[in-house]
């Protein structure tokens, strides 16, 4: 390894069986070209070339829900893949696993099943499935589970369900992602959610999407529609509380309004491959040891997972 030591968080792959899905159910995912390539091999080269130590891993979008499959198969499937993963590279993987959300009963088996049996590090959650956001009240169960659990939720943002032909023929991860993370953050704060469910650890990616830029603007709820809001506290409070992980491309100001809203030691590392190619995540990890929003990245942001992953302490 060039630089060992980095745990990546936000880390895809890409199983034979889901991309066979992904190929039944409309290709490649949000607009974009094509869906990369993966493999297990092209992984631990990934791993090795950029000096990271273990890398947790996760479907991106669209998740396991998709037209005319069994999404129950589905997330069993990826998940028995991640955990065949993890015991066969010993200390070069975790992972998230996939719920067949929106379906309550399903994934909380699910989460029995790939927590207990499996032994994987927590679920990553899309920021809605189907017409279901993430704090709607109709996944109350499944969070009530997981604080239970005291789990770690990774989130993930994919395509929104409005805005049709203001797409712009782009592809929705370069704007579209963002902002759909920001609005499911949003509504995990004044759904009650985070009150309800202080126990779960949850990993926001991309930086925290645009919730720097708009963070202001969440206690607008309390004016502009008033009772609308669970919240017991100013949004700012529940921001500082979750974790948020460095995917994509970062400038120096953006770190820095990062900081505005989190404090450094909430911050952690993702290379956001195989979507993000080996180059772009070269260049942009480069640009995060230059940064002067913090000390030492390397050394803050592994200490940072190590604190919240077990797997990455053990």
């Amino acid at each position: 390894m060039a630089q060992p030591g980095l745990i990546d968080v936000h880390h895809h792959f890409i199983p034979d069986r889901y991309r066979a899905a992904m190929d039944r159910h409309g290709g490649p995912p949000d607009g974009i070209g094509r869906t990369p390539d993966w493999s297990e091999d092209e992984a631990i080269r990934f791993l090795d070339s950029m000096g990271i130590e273990t890398a947790y891993l996760s479907i991106s979008s669209p998740g396991v829900l998709l037209d005319g499959s069994d999404a129950v198969d589905l997330a069993r499937s990826v998940n028995d893949t991640a955990a065949d993963l993890i015991d066969r590279h010993a200390g070069r993987f975790g992972a998230f696993a996939a719920l067949p959300l929106p379906d309550t009963d399903a994934g909380i088996a699910e989460i029995a099943r790939a927590l207990d049996d499996l032994h994987l590090d927590g679920v990553g959650l899309l920021t809605h499935h189907g017409d279901v956001y993430l704090g709607d009240p109709r996944l109350d169960v499944v969070f009530d589970e997981l604080n239970r659990r005291a789990a770690t939720v990774f989130i993930h943002p994919t395509s929104p369900l409005c805005c049709g032909d203001a797409f712009l023929d782009f592809a929705r991860p370069v704007l579209e992602f963002i902002f759909d993370t920001a609005r499911t953050v949003m509504n995990l704060i004044h759904s009650g959610t985070l009150d309800r469910c202080p126990d779960i650890n949850w990993i926001v990616p991309h930086g925290a999407g645009a919730l720097p830029a708009v963070s202001a603007r969440l206690d607008a709820v309390h004016v502009l529609t008033p009772g609308r809001s669970q919240a017991r506290e100013p949004s700012a409070a529940y921001l500082n509380r979750l974790y948020y992980d460095l995917a994509g491309p970062r400038s120096d100001g953006a770190l820095h309004a990062l900081l505005g809203i989190a404090d450094e030691s909430r911050l952690l590392y993702g290379s956001d491959w195989p979507f993000t190619p080996d180059p772009a995540v070269a260049g942009m990890l480069t640009a995060l040891r230059e940064t002067s929003a913090f000390a030492q990245p390397d050394e803050l942001l592994r200490a940072n997972a190590r604190r919240l992953l077990p797997r990455s302490r053990d």
